[in-house]
């Protein structure tokens, strides 16, 4: 019986040690386990993520170029000096001294008319004049011996200046049976023949000036204080739609149009080569100032917010995101007035795959893409 009681007691005895020993070993495991996570979850045995590749994007350095500020309108094109040829008498049309459409030099005979009538009422001017010119010489020696009164021969004197004026006159008219070009220039269609019978002042052709044209346009009265002689003005017609035209403000109307409100301003350009018509349609951009180096980017780089403008700048191979203030646009570009400097890039493509400080490959865009100024 003790031998049986004996032997339970020391069974009892190696279960209990060898609890403890298997809790002391889990025990042991447990703050191992723990100091080890501690260990890794320290900064410097932190594992650093893979680094991220550079983004491709497309880059667009800033331009340095004018800023015109330009006011745009509509006009027409008027020759240089235009006239429609008329005749101050009235008479039979014998010659015509022209080709239509040709060039006529200052003082070019074009018409004659025929002066059959005027050469005889010369003929008998002359005659007149002669005799009362004799009866004044003989009223001066009669006076001379008092045979007449100087009444008398103050009539016969005064008959001699109205022949004289007499014979002037038809050699006026007699003059103006030829009809010259009174300057230098182009020849239209004329509307007479040889043969017909013309009143004073009808038509008879048209001359026109167009080595150089002048633009005739109007600016509405808020931009008149901004109108002065000496602006350049760049014209467009539909006739060269890939040419501008440049023209120099020579005459501004110091009076606005009170049904328009508007100031009538005319340009001056040089036509030598005769591409532009008097009447033809244009369009006009009046400069009102210049500034010579302003910073120009492209209208894509610009990132529209609420009352604010923003853009991708590239700097030492990552982006950052730059505030700007813009200004007037042309041809593609917009003006940078604040925000970058001269030599900054900014990204034009792939803007969507960036963000604040990644690390970008920048390469130049293509120039085609951007307007021209």
């Amino acid at each position: 019986m003790e031998n049986t009681t004996g032997r339970h007691e020391r069974k009892f005895l190696r279960t209990g040690l060898f609890s403890l020993v298997t809790l002391a070993v889990l025990v042991a495991a447990f703050f191992l386990l723990q100091h080890q996570l501690s260990a890794s979850q320290k900064p410097e045995n932190r594992l650093s993520p893979p680094a991220r590749p550079p983004v491709t994007v497309e880059v667009k350095t800033v331009e340095v170029a004018p800023s015109v500020r330009e006011i745009s309108t509509v006009g027409t094109l008027n020759a240089n000096e235009s006239v429609i040829i008329r005749s101050e008498v009235g008479g039979r049309i014998i010659a015509i001294g022209f080709d239509e459409g040709e060039a006529a030099e200052a003082g070019t005979v074009l018409f004659r008319l025929d002066q059959s009538v005027l050469q005889a009422q010369s003929a008998k001017a002359e005659a007149e004049l002669n005799l009362h010119r004799s009866d004044y010489r003989r009223a001066e020696s009669l006076l001379k011996n008092q045979a007449i009164s100087e009444r008398e021969r103050d009539q016969a004197y005064s008959q001699l200046k109205s022949d004289e004026a007499n014979v002037r006159l038809i050699r006026a008219q007699s003059d103006k049976t030829v009809i010259r070009a009174p300057f230098s220039g182009t020849l239209g269609l004329r509307k007479v023949s040889v043969g017909d019978v013309i009143n004073a002042g009808q038509d008879l052709v048209n001359l026109e000036d167009v080595s150089m044209l002048k633009a005739e346009f109007k600016i509405p009265e808020i931009h008149s204080d901004m109108i002065a002689k000496g602006q350049k003005v760049k014209l467009r017609t539909d006739a060269f739609p890939d040419k501008v035209f440049e023209a120099e403000v020579y005459a501004v109307n110091p009076r606005i149009d009170e049904q328009g409100r508007s100031l009538t301003v005319r340009a001056i350009l040089d036509n030598t080569d005769q591409q532009l018509r008097p009447g033809q349609f244009v369009q006009a951009a009046v400069e009102v100032s210049r500034q010579e180096n302003a910073l120009f980017i492209p209208e894509q780089s610009v990132i529209p917010q609420p009352n604010r403008q923003f853009v991708w700048k590239v700097e030492k191979g990552h982006v950052a995101m730059v505030e700007v203030k813009l200004g007037k646009r042309q041809n593609g570009l917009v003006e940078v007035r604040t925000g970058l400097q001269t030599g900054d890039s900014v990204v034009t493509g792939g803007i969507q795959k960036i963000a604040e400080g990644m690390p970008v490959t920048a390469v130049e865009a293509d120039p085609l893409m951007f307007g021209k100024g």
